[in-house]
């Protein structure tokens, strides 16, 4: 049986080691309950001994986080707390077999394991990142932990809904957790955008297929002869014969009549309509604005609340993306901006987007209502290929595992989504409805991320480029270190400059980042397989270098006898690199 053992006494760790090994137990040794959480959630375990009192996470602490990452792992207490004391402060969920007193002795704890049911665990390191939309079934800071704990990388805020006192509140939360499970968090901020809707309706409308109607732009309670929108300014954009795809495209109509206030429509596929649905024109060249009023406001409140990430809401050309960038840099933001591909005019002009851009999301959502569903797949691979050429990362969204809104297991065609689009290189999978909505958004991170590791563990991680590596050094350093056999990658890289190509060359093992600073580490979350470490006081390279290998054990990403890779990328304080461009390998 493979064991992990918590114990931050050297004696008693000594002592319980050979008792387990002498029982023919494999042991792992760790001294305290973040290490045993970070062991257990990396590596096959099939039975954790931890006791409770030890240094930064006690026992208590990994005990709860495994129960959210490792639900199926016993667990056996030896403590020298009183066992219905321990008993009381157990959380939620936990799977303690046994709890044993320190005086019981060995022989007790030697019958314990004997008796704990060993589970398939085969634990994997995760690289692709999932992010997660926050609503009200996951707004709340217990929430939000535990899907830190089961995978959640990057928080996503939706300003379509809520108002800046909302995020605020969830903002607050999302850091607080941060905090308690130390693990830095990235919060994207996703904008509105020109979004055409439907105004208000009445109860119960239907609209009929082959029946006409009008649209207008003076407000009204609409019924199905006659409704209005909250873009009237889109009306006479529209000519004859386009059509007009209402809430996510399940309803169409076709234009027979234009008009500047009026617009008149028949109905080719009917059903019912409700106030506030979407309205997509596909065929329509439409004069509003790529950033709206609303965004620019909500911009403001994403700099005062230095949000790492901001998403732009149908983007159509390069220009939308330059302008939210100028905006950023004239208020002092690093926030990095990610342009939402949705619209036909988007796809059209791609290449110029993924330049202006620092990432892309590729939306399938209205993408699938303004083109035909069939080419959304295609286009998806495309845009993945280009962005893997300009080292850009990608996010795929929509739909993955929206069945798990309502229900506990995902579909068999959403897992194969999930799938595809992970062999298919995202660096990022997104999660909307299933967390901001859904009956157990813990439940789905942890599904997501369950994929993922199958996933990845399968396509023996997709291979990056090296020959695209865009400096001469860069492509020799990329070589020595993909063929070397390296554990881990180390990239010396205060700023992360150098994330966007290292995280896209380098996907046969872990990318770590090590900063002084807290807004580079939680924006390296978005980018496949990178670890970041923080290291907040200065020194010269072997102190910088050994703090990073220690730190590096403790959360069991490297071990002795490990070949690590050290890039040194930045010459620059508080890291004093010998030579930027240059690679030493060391054994841990």
């Amino acid at each position: 049986m493979r064991i992990l053992l918590a114990e931050d006494n050297p004696v008693t760790l000594t002592m319980v080691r050979q008792e387990l090994e002498r029982l023919g137990h494999e042991v792992t040794p760790v001294s305290n309950g973040e290490q045993a959480f970070q062991r257990a959630s990396s590596h096959p375990v099939d039975l954790l001994v931890t006791d409770i009192q030890m240094p930064g996470w006690n026992g208590f602490k990994c005990i709860e986080a495994l129960a959210v990452t490792s639900p199926l792992l016993p667990v056996v207490v030896l403590s020298s707390l009183e066992p219905e004391d321990v008993r009381r402060q157990l959380p939620e969920g936990h799977r303690v077999i046994a709890i044993l007193s320190k005086e019981e002795g060995l022989d007790a704890l030697g019958k314990a394991v004997a008796n704990a049911e060993i589970q398939d665990r085969q634990a994997r390191r995760r690289h692709a990142r999932i992010v997660c939309t926050i609503g009200p079934a996951s707004h709340n800071r217990d929430v939000i932990g535990r899907m830190l704990l089961a995978g959640m990388d990057v928080a996503r805020l939706n300003f379509s809904h809520g108002t800046h006192e909302d995020h605020s509140r969830v903002l607050a939360e999302l850091r607080a957790a941060e905090e308690t499970w130390d693990k830095p968090l990235a919060v994207l901020q996703d904008l509105c955008g020109p979004k055409i809707r439907v105004g208000s309706m009445q109860d119960g409308i239907v609209l009929e297929r082959g029946s006409d109607l009008v649209i207008q732009a003076e407000p009204i309670v609409g019924n199905a002869r006659r409704f209005s929108t909250i873009a009237p300014e889109i009306l006479p954009d529209l000519r004859l014969h386009d059509p007009v795809m209402l809430d996510d495209g399940l309803l169409e109509l076709e234009v027979i009549r234009e008009g500047s206030q009026e617009v008149h429509c028949r109905v080719i596929h009917g059903g019912p309509l409700r106030s506030g649905k979407g309205m997509n024109l596909p065929a329509s060249r439409l004069g509003l604005p790529g950033v709206t009023d609303k965004d620019l406001k909500d911009l403001a409140w994403g700099v005062a609340n230095q949000v790492d990430f901001v998403a732009i809401s149908f983007v159509r050309q390069a220009e939308d993306v330059l302008r939210v960038k100028r905006y950023l840099a004239e208020h002092g933001s690093t926030a990095q901006v990610i342009a939402k591909i949705e619209k036909p005019e988007a796809v059209e002009a791609i290449d110029s987007i993924i330049e202006a851009a620092d990432g892309i999301m590729i939306a399938r959502g209205d993408m699938g209502v303004e083109l035909s569903a069939s080419r959304v797949p295609w286009i998806q691979r495309d845009i993945l290929k280009r962005c893997e050429r300009a080292d850009k990362p990608v996010i795929t969204a929509t739909q993955m595992l929206e069945s798990m809104t309502v229900n506990s297991r995902p579909t068999r065609a959403e897992v194969t989504d999930v799938t595809v689009a992970i062999r298919e290189g995202s660096d990022a999978v997104m999660l909307s409805g299933e967390t901001a909505t859904g009956i157990d958004p813990v439940l789905v991170v942890s599904t997501m991320a369950g994929i993922i590791r199958e996933s990845e563990s399968h396509s023996g991680l997709i291979e990056g480029l090296e020959a695209d590596a865009p400096e001469s050094w860069q492509r020799g350093l990329l070589a020595a270190v993909n063929q070397a056999g390296t554990t881990v990658t180390i990239a010396l890289d205060r700023y992360g400059r150098h994330l966007p190509s290292l995280s896209k060359k380098i996907r046969t093992h872990p990318l770590v980042l090590v900063t002084d600073r807290i807004e580079v580490a939680r924006r390296s979350t978005l980018y496949h397989g990178v670890i970041p470490v923080i290291l907040t006081e200065g020194g010269g390279y072997v102190s910088i270098l050994g703090r990073t290998l220690d730190e590096l054990r403790r959360r069991s990403v490297v071990a002795t006898g490990d070949l690590v890779a050290v890039l040194e990328l930045q010459p620059e304080h508080p890291f004093p690199y010998r030579q930027e461009g240059s690679v030493v390998f060391i054994r841990a």
